[in-house]
Formats: C-alpha cells, structure tokens, sequence
C-alpha cells in the first residue's frame, strides 16, 4: 500500500478501531475474572447436586457451584412464609423442607406443591429461619438435631432482570470488541478491500484519484480545518476517529445546520451542533462541531462552491429522502446558472 494520504488515513482508522475492541475486551475480560464465579453458575447452572455433595458444603459462599438442581425424597412445611411488607396478606413465598439422603435442606419456594425438585441458589441461612424453623423443629423432636444442613437453597427464581440484563450487555459488548478486533485486522489483510477504495472508485481510477487527494493534501498544507474537517480545492474530508469519509467538492449539492437537543427524564442537558452535507451521488455526511464553527464551515462552503444550497426546509429534505432524481434534477438546473457554475 502506498504511503499516501488515504494510505495514511486507513492505518490510522485500523489502529483506532483495533485499540478499542481490544479495550473492550480487555474490560470484559477483568470482570469475568474477578465475577467468574457468578458468570460460571449463570452460564452452566443449575449443577445436579447429590446428598454427598450437599453434605460436603459448610459454607454457601465459598461453594463454587451454587446455583444448583436439587431431587429431594419428601418435604414438609415449616410454617414459615415471606411476606410483602406493605401488605401481610400477601404471602411471596414459603420455608419448607427438603429430605435429601440424610438431611434437611430448607428450601424458600414462591409455592408449597409437594414438588421434590426445586432450582435455585445456596444462601446463608437468617436468623430468623435459624430460630423459627431449626430451633423449633429440634425442639419439638430431638432426633432432628443436626439434621438440618447450615445454609438453605433459594428457590424463587436466579435468572431474572437483575443479572440477565447485566448478561446481556455484557454479550453484547463481547460481540462489539470481536467484530472490533476482526474488522480491522481482516482490512490490513485484504486492504484493497476497504471500504473507502471502493467510494473512490466512483471518481475515477483508484491510483489516479489518490494521487491527486495527497496532492492537495501537501500542497494547501492539509486543506482548510475545522475539528476534523478538511476542505482542499477539490475534496472535503472527513477524518474522525474510526471512520474517514471523501467528497469531491464538485459533487457537493446541499448543506444545513443540524442542532440536536439532549434531555436526561425529560430536563434539556445540553445541545449539540453539526453540518449535514450531501452530494450528487446520493451521500450523506454528518460532522460534528461547535456552535460557533458550523456556521463559518457553511459560510467556507458557501464560498468556495457557490452553486449549493446552504439551509434547510422541509420540502428540500422530503425530495431527498424521497424524491432523489428530481432533487438531483434541480440542483443540475441551479448549477448551469452561469454565477453559480463550479469553477
């Protein structure tokens, strides 16, 4: 590849877009690491647990399974139940016991239907279970004393909106930092193949028109600039972080000032300020600037290309979107204008 302007332009969008994949997979990575107890029981569980393997466990949060499948032999009720704070009527869910080989497991289910088998996660065992429940049992029968096992198992449900979300966001960003890391490596592999070779093929032959972008690159010393907008005699060039998009100047039909209102539960936070620019080949091209700087850019288009269109109005924006031919067929019209033909 050569080591010309849009030679450069690529290198620097591929390493911009590599850095941040491996960014956020390198932050996926550090909270697997130091949450891979609950990601390996979200992911795998629940596990099948056998009376040994209950018996074997003293301390629920040092288990590294905890989110379990548990095939009792009979239950029976505690008498204990949860209910809703505000309403005591309203019972949330019962204390029973779970016969498992040779030991009691109490098991918190949101119903009491004989069921044997029960999902859910080992839990230290309150106070109040400890007292109502084990204290009470020991007492009316004595032979139960060191039946119960130390801790309990929470049946009223694991996989819900509390960590499936967290869940998912974080496949989602997975999938981001892959397809980041993929991207830009398979560019490097194949860059012919990139993207922005293929828009500047519509002006002409490839070598052809990225000789003459570096060109005028050099030769007006990077163009006119506001942020990463840059405008030469015959190109304006957008160079944000991950993405460099090209125009010919001489293509260029319409811009408009763009202000976008943002709002946090409904209070206005802030605005934010950009140009829509479009061109004779149906492109679009958002660049963001500041409240100051977006007029000056229109005011430079408006000077160097006298022929477009500076403003926006909803008939103009309808024949875009819908309408394009005749859009283009006006803009044809306002550019053989002799004052406003491209020099």
């Amino acid at each position: 590849m050569w080591d010309d302007f849009v030679a450069q332009q690529i290198r620097r969008t591929n390493r911009n877009l590599l850095i941040l994949g491996t960014a956020l997979l390198a932050i996926i990575a550090t909270v697997v690491t130091f949450t891979w107890r609950d990601v390996y029981n979200f992911l795998l569980g629940p596990f099948p647990a056998q009376p040994s393997d209950l018996a074997a466990i003293w301390n629920p949060d040092q288990s590294m399974r905890y989110y379990l499948k548990v095939q009792g032999e009979k239950s029976y009720p505690t008498g204990m139940q949860v209910v809703d704070a505000h309403n005591k009527a309203n019972v949330r869910a019962v204390v029973v016991a779970l016969v498992v080989g040779k030991r009691l497991l109490l098991v918190k289910t949101p119903v009491d239907n004989h069921q044997l088998e029960f999902k859910g996660t080992l839990m230290a065992m309150p106070p109040q279970v400890q007292k109502g429940a084990v204290q009470k049992a020991e007492l009316e029968n004595p032979d139960l004393k060191g039946a119960f096992l130390p801790y309990m198992l929470d049946a009223t449900g694991y996989r819900t909106s509390d960590n499936i979300l967290p869940a998912i966001f974080g496949f989602l960003i997975t999938g981001a930092g892959f397809f980041l890391v993929v991207l830009p490596l398979s560019r490097m592999a194949k860059p012919e193949k990139h993207p922005l070779f293929s828009k500047l093929e519509k002006y002409g032959q490839l070598q052809d028109v990225r000789a003459r972008i570096d060109s005028e690159m050099r030769g007006e010393g990077g163009g006119e600039k506001f942020g990463p907008l840059r405008i030469t005699t015959n190109w304006l060039i957008n160079a944000t972080t991950y993405k460099t998009d090209i125009m010919s100047t001489r293509d260029i039909l319409w811009a408009y000032p763009k202000v976008t209102k943002h709002y946090t539960n409904g209070i206005p936070t802030g605005k934010t300020y950009s140009a829509i620019v479009r061109d004779a080949k149906g492109q679009s091209l958002e660049i963001s600037g500041k409240k100051d700087s977006v007029p000056k850019l229109l005011e430079s288009l408006r000077n160097r290309m006298p022929w477009i269109l500076v403003g926006y109005t909803k008939e103009l924006d309808a024949l875009w979107q819908k309408e394009k031919p005749r859009f283009f067929q006006l803009m044809e019209q306002r550019r053989s204008t002799p004052s406003m033909a491209p020099r």
